[in-house]
């Protein structure tokens, strides 16, 4: 039965990613803890896999963990369609989103469309040349760093969770209130409503002021960490993110006060590469959702490799 994720579904859902060979950060625990009341997700499963069910995309994510117990759980829910006795039942399609790449000939044979995603694959980076430890990174990335330390005066620290939590929740605050919280309004059931995946302004905002606020709430449970930067005219950043697993460290939410350079971005991510990341040989600054000017941006910092992300859709068989 699907449920709401909590903080104690971690340590399982860290097993079966262990399991499984889906890289992707939107299927790990900080991303589906943080993102569940933006895109109505909740989740199911058993000791060897696990089933998030997303409102916003009106199917589910890819199941995670042991290959035979997913593929068993995608025919179980083939069998549950064939057998629904309502028309409306009978005439819903059955979504998989996240997919891996190596399941999709499997799902072709049974029947399921299958489709690459851009606006939702995540861009992976050197940690080493986002720490500007080489030149891997594009010049684009390097003189934005290079501007925001020449046109300011700054300082940076670590955050650790426990023991930062009300610095971050601080600054959280801050930016909610000046960025109009006023969306706070809507509720899982209208935010869904507008999926798929509406651009519109609306959506956009309180989609990552939802997940804004979970991260702030419980850092430590979620197992965040990041930076913060703050200048000598008081303007400041912070960045956030987690381990995706024992070789992608994820870079997820980034805010900051208004006034500040936009240079503060690569500037954050470079202080987290070189702060919290020296463990971990690639960073996942996750997907573009679409936006032209996101994936420019993320172009230019050239990411060695994307984390393709593939849908599948199987249509009601004809009555």
């Amino acid at each position: 039965m699907f449920r709401t994720i909590t903080r104690s579904d971690r340590q399982w859902m860290e097993h079966c990613r262990r399991e499984g060979t889906n890289d992707m950060t939107v299927l790990s625990f900080p991303a589906v803890c943080m993102w569940q009341s933006a895109f109505g997700l909740t989740i199911d499963g058993d000791e060897h896999f696990y089933v998030v069910k997303s409102a916003a995309d009106h199917g589910y994510y890819y199941p995670v963990g042991e290959e035979a117990a997913c593929r068993n759980y995608v025919r179980s829910l083939l069998e549950e369609t064939a057998s629904q006795k309502t028309p409306e039942e009978a005439s819903s399609r059955l979504k998989f989103v996240y997919v891996p790449e190596k399941e999709l000939g499997w799902l072709e044979e049974l029947g399921f469309t299958v489709s690459c995603d851009p606006d939702t694959s995540e861009y992976v980076y050197s940690s080493h040349s986002l720490a500007l430890e080489d030149n891997g990174s594009g010049t684009n990335y390097r003189v934005k760093v290079r501007h925001f330390s020449r046109d300011n005066v700054w300082h940076s620290k670590t955050l650790a969770f426990p023991g930062d939590e009300a610095l971050l929740r601080e600054k959280t605050a801050e930016w909610d209130r000046i960025s109009g919280g006023g969306t706070a309004g809507f509720d899982v059931q209208q935010i869904c409503s507008m999926a798929p995946w509406d651009t519109g302004a609306v959506w956009q905002h309180t989609s990552d002021r939802l997940a804004a606020l979970a991260a702030a709430k419980d850092p430590a449970g979620i197992g965040l960490s990041g930076v913060y930067i703050e200048t000598d005219t008081g303007e400041w950043a912070y960045l956030l993110g987690y381990p995706s697993n024992d070789r992608i460290y994820d870079m997820s939410i980034i805010k900051y006060s208004p006034d500040l350079s936009r240079n503060a971005v690569p500037l954050c991510i470079c202080e987290m590469a070189k702060r919290v990341c020296t463990d971990y040989p690639y960073i996942n600054l996750e997907d573009d959702l679409g936006h032209p000017g996101l994936r420019r941006m993320k172009q230019l910092y050239h990411p060695l490799f994307l984390l393709d992300s593939y849908t599948a859709v199987r249509d009601p068989d004809p009555v």
